[in-house]
């Protein structure tokens, strides 16, 4: 079984457009998959990273920034009021004091919307409460008195005020910590999608020469194959079949020049068999017996075997067909080729000669079994009877005339003209008989 038998039905049915959209889609499809897989990718794991990265210094680190910054504008308010006890000083305060309270519930919302532990901020904002209850003592003072006790408030207050920064630096870095290892997640992605962008040009350089040779094969090969067998049937292959079963139509395409080869053979045989026939009897004609006792007689020369030839002729032909008609005549001269036909060897040749006459050739046949072949024959017609009109019945004999030749010099034309004459010793002897013609052709004497 040859590999195109193996394709499945469902294939050979698929048409030319699926074809050529097959390979359309395999050379465009990894171009598509790998720039929707990139975009995706690149989206996900770079540019929504470092958009998170962003929105956290926005959300978190900006409050976080802030509080800090508004510590030491605390503290210098405190000292200041310690210092001068002006009352824009307190004011400053509370504004201040109001503002980081208002930054430190931003930073734990923030802190919580990113799934961070809050607890250090919980811990930020304990001490931030410990812490703002001491400036009390320091602003409910006189104005400008500065004494031990002021001071040693304002020192444990810069204090508090240092851990509270300290604290708020170990959030400050829990965030970055986060936010460094996010960034260098977005760059891994990124020399990823560097790797997978090479990869993606790869697979869609092999899907293209993928997606080329499926159009060769549904298309390009295709058309070759019947181009192909164009042009042998043209140089006189007749038997040579055109294998396409892909795609449909260029399939049909095939069948039908198949179709037409085979329609062509069959005409020409005909006509062959037209130019070699007779068409009355089936038997060979006149002008391929020339052609076959040439044959015969130069193979027999050459290997040194004999060949016979029959002549045989119906008896009183002329009287019959005045009896019965040309029909009838007709009839009679195709029964005879019938019973010449189921009486021979298949390697022997029976011919009509013309009207109603036959010859026989009977190759590697010495003259006793020639002899033999032509009684058998002449009491197969005798005995054969046949219809005319459907209802009447009639009978025909015929003469036969042999003679063989052994591989000597004979001719075509000597072998021929001595079986004529044996045929025509037969007539003359009183017809419906045999007689067979000299071996040596020194003279025309019969047997």
């Amino acid at each position: 079984m040859s590999t195109i038998d193996k394709i499945p039905a469902f294939w050979r049915r698929r048409s030319l457009r699926f074809w050529l959209a097959t390979g359309m889609l395999m050379s465009l499809a990894p171009i598509f998959t790998f720039a929707l897989t990139g975009y995706f990718l690149y989206h996900g794991a770079v540019i929504q990273p470092l958009v998170e990265v962003a929105s956290k210094q926005r959300h978190i680190l900006q409050p976080l920034q802030s509080v800090q910054m508004s510590l030491w504008d605390v503290s210098e308010s405190v000292v200041d009021f310690a210092i001068d006890g002006e009352d824009r000083h307190k004011i400053a305060y509370q504004q201040q004091v109001h503002q980081i309270d208002d930054n430190l519930e931003k930073l734990t919302v923030a802190m919580e919307d990113q799934k961070f532990d809050i607890s250090n901020i919980n811990e930020a904002k304990d001490q931030w409460r410990e812490l703002v209850t001491l400036p009390n003592t320091i602003l409910s003072g006189e104005t400008n008195r500065v004494n031990a006790i002021v001071g040693e408030d304002i020192e444990e207050f810069e204090l508090l005020i240092n851990r509270l920064a300290h604290q708020l630096g170990t959030v400050h870095d829990t965030v970055r910590i986060r936010n460094e290892k996010t960034h260098q997640q977005a760059l891994a992605s990124l020399t990823l999608s560097e790797y997978l962008a090479g990869a993606g040009l790869l697979l869609s350089i092999i899907f293209s020469l993928l997606g080329v040779a499926v159009i060769n094969r549904s298309l390009v090969s295709s058309m070759d194959q019947l181009a192909s067998g164009s042009m042998r049937f043209s140089d006189g292959d007749r038997e040579h079949q055109v294998e396409v079963h892909i795609p449909r139509e260029l399939a049909n395409v095939a069948d039908a020049f198949n179709q037409m080869m085979k329609q062509i053979r069959e005409q020409e045989d005909t006509l062959e068999r037209m130019a070699i026939t007779d068409g009355l009897t089936g038997l060979y004609n006149r002008r391929e017996f020339d052609r076959l006792l040439g044959e015969e007689v130069r193979r027999a020369e050459r290997y040194g075997k004999s060949v016979s030839l029959i002549i045989g002729d119906i008896d009183h032909f002329k009287t019959f067909n005045d009896s019965y008609g040309h029909q009838a005549g007709d009839e009679a001269i195709r029964s005879v080729g019938q019973t010449l036909s189921e009486n021979l060897r298949e390697a022997d040749k029976a011919c009509r000669f013309g009207g109603e006459e036959f010859v026989i050739i009977l190759p590697e046949c010495d003259a006793e079994a020639a002899r033999q072949v032509a009684e058998r024959v002449r009491n197969a017609v005798e005995a054969r009877v046949f219809h005319i009109d459907g209802e009447r019945t009639a009978q025909v004999t015929i003469s036969l005339g042999v003679a063989t030749s052994a591989g000597n010099s004979d001719t075509l034309e000597t072998l021929l003209k001595r079986a004529d004459f044996a045929l025509y010793k037969a007539k003359e002897h009183g017809r419906n008989r045999v007689k067979s013609g000299r071996l040596s052709h020194q003279d025309e004497r019969t047997s």
